[in-house]
C-alpha cells in the first residue's frame, strides 16, 4: 500500500506547477520514513523544505525537525544537531529542543546540553506552530513511546500544548540530572532545580521527589527523610507523596506508630493511594492485626489491580490467618504478574508443604530451583519430599546438591551419613559423620575430629565417585573421628580394633556415657578386645543404671 502511495504522490508531485506540490513532497518523506528508507524520507524533505516560503516560519519549522529525526534515526547525529538548530532558530518549541539536547547528550557534550536544557525552560509557551497543515507533518521524539506522544500530535490548543512542554520538560531534566557531575549525582538535580524553579515550580518539586526516590535507593535515609520533611510542608499530591516515603521510612527504622501517622497523614489527602495504603496494612500486619491488614491489602487492590506489594501480603496475611487456599491463590497471582518471582513460588511451594501436599510442593520447589539452582535449603527441602515419597535416589541427589552448595548445614550432612548407613554403605558414611565432627565436636555422636596416621584411618578413595562429585577441599586429609557413628560404621565394615579405640577415646571425653559403654562392652565380648577389669567395671555401672531405671519414680 505505502509503495502505491508513494507512487501516485510522485506522479502528482511531478506534475510541472502543482499546486500541493509542497504537501505532496512532505506526506512522500513521512511514507519513506515509516519505510525506515531515512535517505530518501531527507531527499523529499528537502525539496518540500525549497519549496517553502521564507514568511511561512511554522511549516519551515517542522520540516527541519523532521529532517533532523530522520538524520537521527540513520545515525547520523551531527547533521540531526544541525537540523534541530535550524528549527529552533526558525521557530523555538519543546519538542525540537529536548531532541537536540538528546543528541549533544549522546555526543558526549555536557555544556551543550546543560544550555539546551536551559533554552528549553526559557522556551515560552505559544501555540502559534499549530496550523491547519499540522496532521501532514511528522511528530517524532527521540526518548518516548508513541502512545506517550499521541497528545503531541493532537495538540490544539494552548491547555493541551502546556501538558506536552511539562512532558518534554520532566524527561530532560531526568537526563540531564544524572549526567551534570559524574562523581556528584546529587548536584546535577539541585543545578536542574534551581533552572526550573523560577518558571516551572511543579516541575521542580517532582524533580526533588524524585532525587529524594533516589537518596532511597541508595539507602542514604537520613538525607531522604530530610528531603521529604521539607516537601511535607507543600500541599495536595506533593505532600500525600511526601507522607507516603516517610511511612515507608519509618517502617524500615522500626517506628511503626509513625509509619501509621505518615500513612494516614496520606490517606487524608488522597483516599486511593495504593502504596499508602499497602503502609497501613503493614503496620498492622507488624502488630498481629492481620483481618485489619487484610481489609488494607484488599483495599489497596481495589484501587490498583495489579498492586503487587498489596497481592503478595495479602497472601502472607492469609498465611496467618489459616487460610492456605487464599494465600496460594495470591501467590499465584502473584507468579502470574511477575513470572518466576523467587519469593512467590517459595511461598506457594512452602504452603503447599506446611499442608502436606507432597505432590504439589515438590511440583513448586522443581520450579523454584530451576529459578534459583544454588539455594541449599531449597535443594533440601526438596530432597526431603522426594525421599518421604518413596523416591530415595532423587532425594539423595538433591541432598547432595544441597551439600555442594553449603557443606555446613548438619541436618544435611547427618541425613546422607545416616541415608549410607541404611544401605550398608558404611565406608561413605564416615565422610560425612567427619565432616558433622568438624561442625559439632561437643556431641557425642560425632565427637571431635583431629589429625591422625593415615594407617589409623577410614577414607573415602580419592578418586571415589563420591569425592569427585560433592568434596571441595582437595584429597581427603589423614583426620580421624571419634564419634559413634563412626565407631559403629568402622565396627560394621571389620574394623574392630579401630572402634574400640574409637569408644575409648569417648569415654575419656564423654566418661558418663552409659550408651558408649554399653557399645565398648559389646563389641570387646564379641572380639575379646578389652581386659576382664575393664569389662567388671562396665558391667557394674551398666547393672545400677538398669537397677535406676526400674526404681519407681518419687
Amino acid at each position: 500500500m505505502m509503495d502505491e502511495a508513494i507512487e501516485s504522490y510522485n506522479f502528482l508531485a511531478n506534475q510541472r506547477k502543482h499546486p500541493l506540490s509542497r504537501r505532496l513532497r512532505i506526506n512522500m518523506g513521512n511514507l519513506y520514513y515509516a519505510k525506515l528508507d531515512y535517505s530518501s524520507a531527507i531527499r523529499q524533505y528537502k525539496i518540500a523544505l525549497d519549496q517553502t516560503e521564507k514568511d511561512e516560519r511554522s511549516v519551515a519549522h517542522k520540516i527541519r525537525r523532521n529532517i533532523g529525526n530522520a538524520y537521527f534515526k540513520s545515525g547520523y547525529i551531527r547533521d540531526a544537531v544541525k537540523s534541530y538548530e535550524d528549527a529552533m532558530s526558525c521557530a523555538p518549541d519543546f519538542q525540537t529542543g529536548f531532541n537536540l539536547l538528546v543528541c549533544h547528550l549522546a555526543l558526549g557534550d555536557l555544556d551543550s546540553t546543560k544550555a539546551d536544557f536551559v533554552r528549553i525552560v526559557e522556551t515560552p509557551f505559544k501555540s502559534e506552530l499549530f496550523d491547519q497543515d499540522s496532521n501532514i507533518f511528522l511528530s517524532d521524539t527521540l526518548c518516548g513511546t508513541q502512545s506517550e506522544m499521541d497528545g503531541v500530535k493532537k495538540c490544539n490548543n494552548l491547555d493541551s500544548y502546556t501538558k506536552d512542554a511539562d512532558y518534554f520538560l520532566l524527561n530532560a531534566a531526568r537526563l540531564v540530572a544524572p549526567s551534570i557531575d559524574v562523581n556528584d549525582w546529587s548536584a546535577g538535580y539541585d543545578w536542574v532545580r534551581s533552572v526550573l524553579q523560577d518558571r516551572h515550580e511543579s516541575l521542580a518539586v517532582q524533580i526533588e521527589l524524585e532525587q529524594s526516590t533516589r537518596w532511597l535507593k541508595r539507602k542514604d535515609f537520613k538525607t531522604a527523610s530530610k528531603m521529604l520533611r521539607a516537601l511535607e510542608k507543600k500541599l495536595g499530591e506533593t505532600k500525600a507523596i511526601a507522607c507516603t516515603n516517610l511511612s515507608f521510612i519509618s517502617f524500615l527504622d522500626g517506628d511503626v506508630d509513625a509509619a501509621a501517622e505518615y500513612a494516614e497523614a496520606a490517606l487524608d489527602i488522597d483516599q486511593y493511594n495504593a502504596s499508602a495504603l499497602v503502609n497501613r496494612g503493614n503496620c498492622h500486619f507488624i502488630n498481629k492485626e492481620y483481618e485489619s491488614a487484610k481489609e488494607c491489602y484488599l483495599e489497596a487492590m481495589g484501587v490498583q489491580g495489579d498492586c503487587a506489594q498489596a497481592i503478595f501480603n495479602l497472601g502472607l496475611t492469609n498465611g496467618m490467618l489459616k487460610l492456605p487456599e487464599e494465600a496460594v491463590r495470591s501467590f499465584e497471582k502473584i507468579h502470574r504478574i511477575t513470572p518466576n518471582n523467587p519469593s512467590a513460588l517459595y511461598q506457594i511451594a512452602d504452603i503447599h508443604d506446611v499442608s502436606d501436599n507432597d505432590e504439589d510442593a515438590i511440583k513448586w520447589f522443581s520450579v523454584l530451583t530451576a529459578r534459583v539452582p544454588t539455594d541449599a535449603t531449597i535443594l533440601a527441602r526438596l530432597g526431603y519430599l522426594f525421599s518421604q515419597n518413596d523416591s530415595e535416589s532423587q532425594g539423595l541427589h538433591y541432598r547432595m546438591e544441597s551439600f555442594r552448595h553449603w557443606p555446613v548445614d548438619l541436618g544435611v550432612i547427618v541425613s546422607i551419613g545416616t541415608w549410607f548407613v541404611t544401605k550398608k554403605m558404611f565406608e561413605k558414611s564416615i565422610f560425612f559423620f567427619q565432616q558433622a565432627a568438624l561442625i559439632d565436636p561437643t556431641e557425642i555422636k560425632w565427637g571431635e575430629l583431629h589429625q591422625g596416621p593415615i594407617e589409623n584411618t577410614l577414607l573415602l578413595n580419592s578418586n571415589s565417585e563420591l569425592n569427585a562429585s560433592y568434596c571441595f577441599t582437595g584429597s581427603l586429609l589423614p583426620f580421624t573421628s571419634s564419634g559413634l557413628m563412626v565407631a559403629n560404621a568402622q565396627r560394621r565394615i571389620g574394623e574392630h580394633q579401630l572402634g574400640f579405640k574409637v569408644y575409648e577415646n569417648l569415654l575419656e571425653k564423654f566418661p558418663e556415657s552409659i550408651e558408649c559403654k554399653l557399645l565398648r562392652m559389646k563389641i570387646s565380648f564379641q572380639f575379646s578386645i578389652s581386659n576382664l577389669d575393664l569389662l567388671t567395671n562396665d558391667m557394674l555401672i551398666l547393672q545400677a543404671c538398669r537397677a535406676y531405671l526400674r526404681a519407681p519414680s518419687i
